[in-house]
């Protein structure tokens, strides 16, 4: 056989395998799961081994031996369980977690319905201040909270220079409500945009026919306006809430040391000791928890109205 007739034989091969159905879900689908499996599976596979192998401390080699040691040095100390330094920053994250979630969903919900029933220009610029901070790194977003709280910031300092107040407010000093307004501010754009996405959605005559019909605003938001846009409610809280768990610049920024998130006990024990598996062991815990929180979720939207919203 000549090499011109390989040459199509092959090529005729390969264009017959690429028209086959597995052919073309492999072009189209193969790539992106690639990148899932290698960015994602892969590494958390990863982390979910170590969690349960240890780590030597002199040569930071780890050993392949199943241990559940990791796992239980989360909670070694003399008091309860709950008392442990890992017990404290998880519940302090999940706490910090569910205010910011919830003040972002308190102010984005009104700015996004209005939006949605204005359009045009309004929308155009609200958006565009909306995501004006995002042309900046994020850790430049973060230390400029810093300049702003602390008894010499600039909230304080305004408010004595005014006459307000005659010494600096505790409320304005770094700690938890600095976090809050660091990680409100970060993540305040996706629960705004994934609100907006849902409302714009929304056949707004229902509400003009609800409110022809004598029901109050208050009504048609409680049993028109929130049941339709409940997947935007949902998608947009995961968004927030899920990083805001696991975040790290701020709190380390605006904390000042007083306050110690799950993020930076994690590495602080990577940083300060190499301990991997504890590390490992406590993200499991992060992990999990994320996933049950989806997975309640689920259960009053399911996965296609989470990603039309």
């Amino acid at each position: 056989m000549a090499v011109g007739d390989r040459d199509e034989t092959s090529r005729a091969a390969v264009v017959r395998l690429l028209s086959s159905h597995y052919g073309k879900l492999g072009v189209t689908v193969g790539p992106g799961a690639a990148w899932i499996v290698a960015l994602l599976l892969a590494p958390l596979a990863f982390m979910v081994a170590v969690s349960f192998l240890e780590v030597s401390p002199i040569t930071y080699k780890i050993i392949y031996e199943p241990t559940l040691a990791n796992y239980r040095s989360l909670f070694d100390g003399s008091g309860a369980f709950w008392q442990t330094p890992f017990a404290k920053a998880l519940w302090l994250s999940y706490a910090i977690a569910t205010v910011t979630t919830v003040l972002c969903l308190t102010l984005a919900f009104p700015l996004a319905y209005l939006l949605a029933r204005r359009g045009g220009r309004t929308f155009k610029v609200v958006i565009f201040l909306v995501l004006l901070p995002f042309f900046t790194m994020y850790l430049v977003r973060a230390y400029s909270w810093v300049l702003m709280f602390g008894p010499g910031g600039v909230i304080n300092s305004t408010l004595m220079n005014v006459g307000l107040i005659d010494q600096p407010l505790g409320i304005f000093n770094y700690g938890i409500p600095a976090i809050v307004v660091g990680l409100t501010h970060a993540y305040f754009p996706y629960m705004l945009l994934t609100l907006y996405a849902s409302l714009d959605g929304l056949d707004f005559s229902l509400v003009e026919a609800a409110r022809d019909l004598g029901a109050s605003r208050a009504e048609v938001v409680r049993d028109h306006v929130i049941p339709l846009t409940l997947p935007g409610i949902i998608g947009g809280s995961l968004f927030v809430f899920v990083p805001s768990v696991g975040a790290f610049i701020t709190p380390r920024f605006l904390g000042q040391g007083k306050v110690q998130m799950i993020g930076m006990l994690i590495e602080g024990r990577v940083a300060g000791t190499y301990s991997i598996g504890y590390a490992s062991a406590a993200s499991m815990f992060v992990l999990v928890s994320i996933i049950g929180a989806m997975i309640v979720a689920f259960r009053y939207v399911s996965i296609e109205e989470l990603g039309g919203a």
